[in-house]
């Protein structure tokens, strides 16, 4: 565990990117020609943002406590920034900035691929590579303007700042940009989607799951119509994604994984042949050794609320992915379950020295599982919110029984015990929706432990963040605090961009 520790302390300060027009550096003359397919392919392995927003938005989020200090307890300021909800202009893996930085750099490929695609004499030839563009770029959009705007809200989208929506192939260092709306963000993503799904073929790829494939992008679509609250379009997305027997599609915890050591399920859970996974993304990031070691992470106090005794009665959490968590040096501050593997991208000819990486699920199928069930909830579909309940606990639950299935009445005695959270979406939630609703987020939440999606749902349904300190004290994000679109960073700023409102 020690030499975790270390190469998380030594490698901190290493960023490959330095400001929001880096990828502007050099112009577009100066790279290879792009006259032909495999060209414009090639350029497009560098239209996803490799880099991660996992460790602030995971830090952000109530996953996480104070670790307090201790031998392996690692200090890391964006990571202390993130849990305190900080504006910061650290450069550092693992921040904002950083993540600013790899998805208007993604943007910059996918803009040059599609002027590429524009100019070439047969232009048919390429309708896959254009299919690839469209979505990767709508992708770095939708996660951006996720991140550094409001959450999308129809009554007050047209005036919310969002980010710029960039769509052309620059050919100066320096160009104006401006801060488009996040209405108009959100139609232009839609635009790109739409257009994509004409034109993309998986068999243009030669590991489709390390590109925008067509069930990636149906997940893809599954998620932005679920945050634009657009049931009937979230169903059709996940239904594509899912198929006709759901729980095939999904991990399979009480079978192969319940026996893995720690190595194995690092492997399997980012393996390009695990049915799970929809779409997967290496990332620089520190994230993997730092969920273990990172002061503000999963300490002990959280890990049994999320995996200990159940707290939420006859609808209980029992899932085996508690059963999975490993403490690392023996110490119960230092609790993680296996999903991301550190590897170092070697520098110098020294194997010990390099840039830290891991490849990431970004689509998965039980997020697009968990989007249906919730759809259906909004739609007061209730049986099939049961269903697709029933078909997750199928792979979760040690002893599932599909004589013994979980029903509205047990969800309904399990939110009364322990008081629903105060949902406030955009949309109305009514009685009986509010307990689905909150059993589904309580459910995500411990899915996706580690994978920073719980800050996006607390953002959906403007839910207040408790974070608490070692010696008990707590600090609180209420709901509607401005922080939760994080700020741009400085150097937008600079060059003219709105900052966001504090």
């Amino acid at each position: 565990m020690k030499n975790i520790k270390n190469k998380v302390l030594v490698l901190m300060g290493v960023a490959l990117l330095s400001s929001c027009n880096d990828f502007l550096d050099e112009t577009p003359d100066n790279r290879t020609k792009l006259d032909s397919p495999e060209a414009v392919s090639e350029l497009l392995v560098s239209a996803y943002p490799e880099a991660g927003y996992m460790a602030f938005t995971e830090a952000m989020s109530d996953n996480v406590a104070d670790k307090g200090v201790g031998g392996y307890i690692a200090e890391y300021q964006p990571n202390e920034d993130a849990f305190f909800w900080k504006d910061s202009g650290a450069e550092d893996y693992d921040t904002p900035v950083f993540y600013w930085n790899a998805c208007y750099g993604a943007i910059a490929a996918a803009n040059e691929a599609l002027n590429a695609i524009e100019m070439a004499p047969d232009k048919e030839n390429y309708s896959a590579q254009k299919g690839e563009a469209l979505a990767a770029r709508a992708y770095s959009h939708f996660m951006l303007v996720n991140l550094f705007a409001k959450h999308y809200n129809p009554e007050t989208a047209k005036t919310d700042l969002g980010v710029p929506f960039v769509e052309k192939s620059e050919k100066v260092v320096f160009q104006e940009y401006k801060r488009a709306t996040v209405q108009e963000v959100y139609d232009n993503i839609e635009r790109d989607l739409s257009l994509a799904f004409d034109l993309i073929k998986d068999e243009a790829y030669l590991v489709p799951k390390y590109h925008m494939n067509l069930t990636a992008l149906h997940a893809f679509a599954s998620r932005f119509y679920l945050y634009k609250g657009e049931w009937d379009k979230v169903i059709e997305h996940s239904d594509y994604v899912l198929g006709a027997n759901a729980a095939s599609k999904l991990r399979d915890w009480n079978g192969k994984y319940m026996t893995y050591e720690a190595r194995e399920l690092w492997a399997q859970y980012t393996k390009s042949e695990e049915s799970s996974n929809l779409m997967l993304n290496r990332q620089y990031t520190n994230w993997g050794p730092g969920l273990v070691v990172f002061r503000y992470s999963l300490a002990s106090s959280k890990a049994t609320e999320l995996f200990g005794a159940s707290n939420a009665g006859e609808a209980n959490f029992d899932l085996i992915i508690g059963d999975k968590i490993l403490y690392a040096a023996g110490e119960l501050q230092l609790g993680f379950i296996p999903k991301y593997q550190d590897r170092l991208e070697s520098t110098g000819g020294n194997a010990d020295i390099g840039f830290p990486n891991s490849i990431v699920p970004i689509f998965t199928a039980e997020e697009a599982l968990f989007n249906r069930a919730e759809a259906y909830a909004m739609k007061t579909d209730y049986a099939s919110t049961l269903s697709d309940l029933d078909a997750y606990f199928s792979k979760r639950t040690k002893a599932y029984n599909p004589d013994n299935k979980i029903d509205f009445d047990r969800i309904k005695l399990a939110y009364e015990a322990v008081a629903a959270p105060d949902l406030a979406p955009f949309y109305a939630v009514n009685a009986d929706q509010k307990y689905y609703i909150s059993y589904l987020l309580d459910l995500r939440r411990r899915e996706f432990i580690h994978e920073g999606l719980r800050w996006f749902d607390l953002n959906r349904y403007n839910l207040e963040v408790v974070h608490t300190l070692v010696d008990g004290s707590t600090v609180i994000l209420p709901k509607d605090d401005l922080r939760r679109a994080i700020q741009i960073p400085a150097q937008a700023v600079a060059i003219g961009l709105q900052a966001n409102p504090r």
